[in-house]
């Protein structure tokens, strides 16, 4: 069973809205079963996750992934079917688990859900525990086994295909939206009201909120890319016959918008092929990219741009005094393309992040630069997270004279 909670109704009273004309009772049931920890002691299933910021720089609404093989490597029996996660101790009646929302996703687009993701708040070197309890892998499976259901209580990121809009997807966070075009091209907008409005710019309405980010609607827009061909010096065009965009995640906590083309024709014996993947995070006014290009032997590259930028070792930015400040972090081996375009290798990994100057405390350029070197130093240092069972706690019984072991038989730890 799968239940979400808004990051700020941790010590709230758990209530449900249903979203859909369905009865819920019997899920109800499950879920509080769940919550107060009332599962037999011999099906109480656990995962931990201990997550260590080695940095001395406290990390708000810090998105944690782990996937399913990395959970089965240390629990084998562990699925997706029916979990649920928070943070502390479950076993503690004194002082319960933290819920916390969360989601479970289908990246690999194979109909499994493969990876798990949730929202922490880091303080400077803290170390903090998630627990995620599960009900074990059972097979042949039965009519009356527990379904994982999302319940999600507000949420906060949103993607979309939208005829009525020029681009060829569309995708927010509660802080930003982001319009990508055919050619690469991003189109940006901040907010000034932390909420959703795609579906209203869809509509063709005003919305007060959105602020288009300047330079928005040039070459690359605000950190798109193009296909820079080494041996020509030239731009190749990736409009195609054969191209596919698609949803992979429209959920509360995260957001992936993919782009395939399986076919791109540099000339008759060239023929390369592009993926590419965008994603938003709830509370993070960042649009995360990446390309990978196959084929070509190495001549090919991802050009990304930010008009009127500069370039600064690993990243790319503009700042302006008070208005919206921008900065790309590329995840890639890269070089100064040109004064404001960065150029990456064929496989291509880079965050577009929008600062607000009252909101960051951005007085200066160098203030600015400041909270760049500070973000870098962020990206380049994820938390640790080591997945671990916890210790069974011993149940009180009649001493009985220890068993002989068989021989090759190991303790469990």
């Amino acid at each position: 069973m799968v239940y979400n909670f808004r990051p700020g109704d941790r010590d709230q009273t758990f209530t449900l809205n249903a979203v859909e004309q369905i009865d819920l009772k019997p899920f109800l049931l499950i879920l509080l079963f769940w919550v107060g920890g009332c599962q037999p002691p011999g099906e109480q299933h656990f995962v931990t996750l201990t997550i260590e910021n080695e940095l001395p720089i406290s990390r708000q609404h810090l998105p944690i992934r782990t996937t399913l093989d990395e959970l089965k490597a240390v629990a084998p029996d562990f699925t997706f079917d029916a979990f649920a996660i928070a943070l502390g101790d479950p076993t503690n009646r004194q002082n319960p688990p933290q819920r916390i929302s969360y989601q479970a996703d289908d990246l690999s687009y194979d109909g499994k859900k493969d990876e798990l993701v949730f929202l922490v708040d880091l303080q400077p070197n803290e170390t903090e525990e998630a627990i995620v309890q599960y009900v074990p892998t059972k097979e042949p499976k039965t009519a009356t086994d527990p379904v994982a259901i999302e319940l999600i209580f507000e949420r906060k990121t949103r993607a979309g295909i939208f005829p009525s809009l020029p681009a060829s997807a569309a995708m927010e966070s509660n802080l930003s939206l982001y319009l990508l075009y055919p050619n690469g091209m991003v189109e940006a907008f901040d907010k000034t009201t932390s909420g959703l409005y795609l579906q209203q710019l869809a509509q063709k309405e005003s919305v007060a909120e959105l602020i288009k980010v300047e330079h928005s609607q040039a070459l690359f827009g605000t950190g798109g890319f193009a296909i820079w061909d080494k041996e020509t010096q030239s731009f190749v065009s990736i409009d195609s016959a054969t191209d596919y965009v698609r949803v992979l995640v429209n959920g509360g906590i995260r957001s992936v918008v993919e782009r395939i083309l399986p076919e791109v024709n540099i000339n008759k014996d060239v023929t390369i092929s592009v993926k590419y993947r965008a994603i938003v995070y709830a509370d993070n006014a960042l649009l995360e990219q990446r390309v990978e290009i196959s084929g070509g032997a190495g001549r090919f590259a991802v050009a990304v741009g930010l008009p009127n930028g500069e370039v600064n070792d690993q990243y790319l930015f503009r700042w302006q005094a008070k208005a919206l400040s921008i900065c790309i972090f590329s995840r890639s081996d890269n070089k100064k393309f040109d004064d404001s375009t960065l150029l990456l290798d064929s496989t291509a990994e880079w965050q577009t992040y929008i600062f607000k100057p009252e909101e960051d405390q951005i007085t200066s350029l160098a203030d600015f630069q400041e909270l760049m070197k500070v973000t870098n130093s962020v990206l380049k240092s994820p938390p640790i997270i080591t997945l671990s069972i916890p210790e069974k706690k011993k149940q009180r019984s009649t001493p009985q004279p220890p068993a002989e072991k068989e021989s090759g038989e190991k303790e469990r730890r």
